[in-house]
């Protein structure tokens, strides 16, 4: 068997895996990248193709030139997309938000391998075919036997970076509880129902659809959403996702059905020009990010480390920036000589308190939880009551909640009167009563207060190892309180 000996492993060729593996290499660090794919594969995933204020160097920090990324002409395809809009045609509901300026529409196949070539050009060895089937550990994690080309290999290290996404098979692998830690093992893997499954599919329209400027939502069964993003006024993509705690869907045939029931879509071809890379699944973390994102020898980021937004499931700025504070943190743990969980704690440190994105993202997860805790019918009625400013705080994390608290936007004497005057026969359809819709607006409030007590909560993530026990137990208190709050049995708690 053949064994490789690097400063770094890292585990993966997506953008957690690139931004990480980038950050170490220009630090001068020997980093070696494995991806399961061949190289003309490599970094390619299921994705809504937006991105973000890519030339924002605040929001993808490091070496990984994004700018340059957004402005190459074979990754960036349009800049049209101005406004994101929600619907729910049976009640005949549109709700129009805006779209972050300087944002972009990408070919995320292209976006994949540039940033493989970026990592490359850092410094970061890469090997692919690689395909990783156990973790090594004594004490702490010491690296990964894996397969290459058909042949096994032993790929040892000072550290590894998992950056191998949602549902990661590293996670299953490593025996946290026998490593060796200060007090209970911080890092706990993730539940199955944290995650949703998504399928997408681009095709080509006859005539250029009239949303072309949108990023279009709209809610299914059982949680689930479907979404018409227009890459061109006539190349879509489209793709739907459920919630793994529900039961299981066929993805491809509800997609199918829909796209059926649509006028603009008849005589549609899916685009052939993609290949293989048209039609795809996969898996995204709806739930907050990891309480501790280390273990002796050993770091997660991106979809593994709970960084993607648990409402609407975007992951690329959270896979960007937990994936450089991964490279970071084991940059300096290696000079430190101490890849501990203490001496790997900076990770932590950096993603929740001095960022601050991934404790957001954990407040933000109680909408995730209430939502779950309401019927679909009960949800979408709640849904297309707010107004578009209300949903748009919903469903971003830069506004800080205790001002929310302060102004709330719809007072719950306004929502009823809304319902008694309004839509009562339409929500009445629904099978949804007053009784009902009253009930969700306290839910929401409730939900509310919640946030405002998370995001103080993680703001006080501990800068050390030594305070986290202190630290997860006050927030375990919030979460039974939450719970009693929603009154939800034991058996629907969610963590």
């Amino acid at each position: 068997m053949v064994s490789d000996q690097r400063d770094v492993i890292v585990v993966g060729g997506g953008i957690a895996g690139c931004f990480a593996a980038a950050t170490a290499a220009a630090a001068g660090i020997d980093v070696l990248q494995l991806e399961r794919k061949p190289r003309e594969q490599g970094g390619f995933i299921a994705c809504g193709d937006a991105i973000k204020s890519p030339r924002d160097p605040q929001k993808y920090p490091g070496p990984i030139d994004m700018a340059a990324i957004a402005n190459d002409e074979a990754v960036r395809i349009d800049n049209n997309i101005d406004q994101i809009e929600f619907w729910d045609e049976e009640l005949d509901v549109r709700k129009v938000l805006p779209y972050e300026s300087g944002s972009n529409v990408i070919d995320r196949y292209e976006f994949g391998q540039r940033l493989l070539e970026q990592a490359a050009a850092r410094g970061a060895d890469q090997h692919y075919d690689t395909v990783v089937n156990a973790v090594i550990q004594n004490g702490r994690v010491t690296g990964v036997e894996a397969v290459r080309k058909g042949e096994p290999v032993t790929y040892e290290a000072d550290v590894v970076i998992d950056a191998a996404g949602a549902q990661s098979i590293l996670q299953d692998m490593i025996d946290f509880e026998a490593l060796d830690t200060t007090g209970d093992p911080t890092f706990e893997v993730p539940h199955y129902t944290h995650f949703g499954s998504a399928y997408r599919e681009i095709i080509e329209t006859e005539q250029p659809v009239d949303y072309h400027n949108a990023i279009v939502g709209k809610p299914l069964e059982e949680l689930g959403y479907i979404w018409y993003f227009p890459r061109t006024p006539t190349e879509i993509n489209v793709g739907l996702g459920f919630q793994m705690n529900t039961d299981p869907i066929p993805l491809a045939d509800r997609l199918r059905r829909d796209l059926e029931g649509r006028p603009e879509y008849r005589g549609a071809t899916v685009a052939e020009r993609f290949d293989n890379k048209n039609k795809l699944g996969s898996a995204i973390a709806l739930r907050r990010p990891l309480d501790s994102m280390v273990a002796p020898g050993y770091l997660a980021a991106g979809g593994g480390a709970g960084t993607t937004h648990p409402i609407t499931g975007k992951g690329i700025r959270g896979a960007a920036y937990s994936g450089y504070s991964a490279g970071r943190a084991a940059v300096q743990a290696i000079e430190d000589g101490d890849v501990s969980e203490a001496g790997l704690w900076e990770h932590n440190r950096w993603l929740f308190r001095e960022h601050g994105e991934a404790a957001s993202l954990a407040a933000w997860d109680a909408y995730n939880v209430a939502a779950s805790s309401l019927e679909v019918n009960v949800l979408r009625a709640l849904t297309a009551l707010l107004p578009e400013a209300e949903l748009r705080e919903i469903v971003g994390t830069s506004t800080q909640v205790d001002s929310l608290r302060s102004k709330l936007l719809v007072a719950s004497g306004l929502l009823k009167n809304f319902v008694a005057e309004s839509r009562k026969d339409t929500f009445e359809t629904l099978g949804v009563g007053s009784g009902e819709l009253y009930g969700a607006i306290t839910t929401l409030k409730e939900t509310r207060a919640s946030v405002a007590e998370y995001e103080r909560q993680y703001e006080r993530y501990p800068a050390d190892r030594s305070r986290f026990e202190r630290w997860r137990a006050e927030r375990d208190r919030i979460d039974r309180a939450f719970y009693e709050a929603l009154e939800l049995p034991p058996s629907e708690h969610k963590y």
